[in-house]
């Protein structure tokens, strides 16, 4: 029994990693669930039975992939960032990384897919502690601005950013020139002048 689960729980694993490459690529709707099965040699009805549907298997491998994430922003914090200005530039790589990775057909999809909509709803509401403790970080460190509401910071990014999304900007502008207009504009106005400092210097290297 235990044989079998192990054996399971790779499949799964493979079952996403390859879909996910696919999905980033191509878009969710370009993907047949019967080209993963046969791009993995199992059969169709293995897939189904291991995921119910395309939608169910995109939630597993966006899981997946922002509890990685969140392990390696986490590690990098905790190794080898000096300050939170060295967080947020290891943030940026990562995002470019994601762009030349991740197509516009991908973003267009699951923005249109309900239960991806309640997931990502539920990780932002999650991640709200988490960034007022970063956020304070960066005005203790001095690399904040300490005259800034960064729960207004905090929650008028998302709607911004679901805005964005809603209205399609990525059939127009980069996902890349994106995170430099918006992200990165809105990160500059909170730093302080040794923040700014850090930042140019952390942005420009790459």
């Amino acid at each position: 029994m235990a044989e079998i689960n192990q054996y399971r729980k790779e499949l799964r694993d493979k079952i996403i990693a390859y879909a996910m490459r696919e999905f980033h690529q191509r878009g969710v709707k370009a993907v047949k669930m019967d080209e993963i099965s046969r791009g993995l040699r199992v059969s169709k009805r293995t897939v189904y039975e291991i995921f119910g549907d395309k939608e169910e298997l995109l939630l597993a491998g966006m899981k997946i992939e922002r509890a990685e994430y969140k392990a390696r922003v986490e590690e990098y914090a905790l190794a080898h960032a000096r300050n939170v200005m060295d967080v947020i530039g290891y943030i940026y790589r990562l995002q470019m990384e994601r762009n030349q990775q991740v197509g516009v057909v991908f973003y267009e999809e699951i923005h249109r897919m309900p239960r991806i909509l309640e997931f990502l709803k539920e990780e932002h509401d999650k991640e709200y502690d988490d960034s007022m403790r970063f956020f304070q970080a960066g005005v203790d460190e001095g690399y904040f601005r300490k005259d800034v509401n960064f729960e207004v910071v905090y929650e008028s990014s998302r709607i911004c950013m679901s805005e964005m999304m809603h209205q399609q900007l990525y059939k127009t502008f980069t996902m890349q020139e994106l995170f430099d207009n918006f992200t990165l504009i809105m990160i500059r106005g909170f730093c302080t002048d040794r923040g700014l400092e850090l930042l140019d210097k952390a942005i420009g290297q790459l």
